[in-house]
């Protein structure tokens, strides 16, 4: 009997093992930035920013307007994936650049894609409030066989915020 008992607990501490040795998900990166820019040019720079990288249609939008009780302005602009890079031999190279690869052993990147999420607050004094996010996200073909997401190392934010605020200021012509 105790030797049954001894057996069912090394079963469960040894089952339990591998969620104990996870390594906790890396936080993503959220960019915040006040421009003294009124919140329809940061609307109009974002679109130019968007077509620029090649993906100027959005997935969802709410376009910045006057509220019903005489709040802020806010608008949200959340990208489709855009591709980044596409193909067997270029695309891990890639992703390193602007991530952490996730963990597949033996693993096969087709694709790597990356999703922007623009949210705009106007504030005080005609200023606007800028938050960036981007996930990215790629196709693993030999393990997997699906698509995975991920957060950024921050890089992309960084390149996008620029272009934004170089826009949105100085109009970006």
């Amino acid at each position: 009997m105790r030797a049954a008992l001894v057996l069912v607990l090394a079963t469960l501490l040894c089952g339990a093992l591998p969620v104990v040795a996870q390594e906790a998900e890396p936080e993503p990166i959220i960019l915040t930035e006040l421009t003294s820019a009124s919140i329809g040019k940061v609307w109009v720079g974002i679109k130019k920013c968007m077509e620029e990288v090649g993906c100027p249609k959005p997935q969802a939008y709410t376009e910045p307007g006057s509220t019903d009780d005489d709040g802020p302005m806010k608008g949200k602009w959340v990208s489709e994936y855009c591709m980044l890079q596409q193909g067997t031999d270029s695309v891990k190279a890639y992703i390193k650049k602007y991530s952490e690869i996730p963990r597949i052993r033996g693993g096969i990147w087709t694709t790597c894609r990356v999703q922007y999420t623009f949210n705009i607050k106007e504030v005080e004094d005609g200023k606007t409030k800028i938050i960036l996010r981007a996930q990215m996200s790629g196709y693993e073909e030999f393990i997997t066989q699906s698509t995975h997401f991920w957060p950024s190392n921050g890089n992309l934010e960084r390149e996008m915020m620029a272009r934004l605020l170089k826009y949105a200021t100085a109009g970006g012509n």
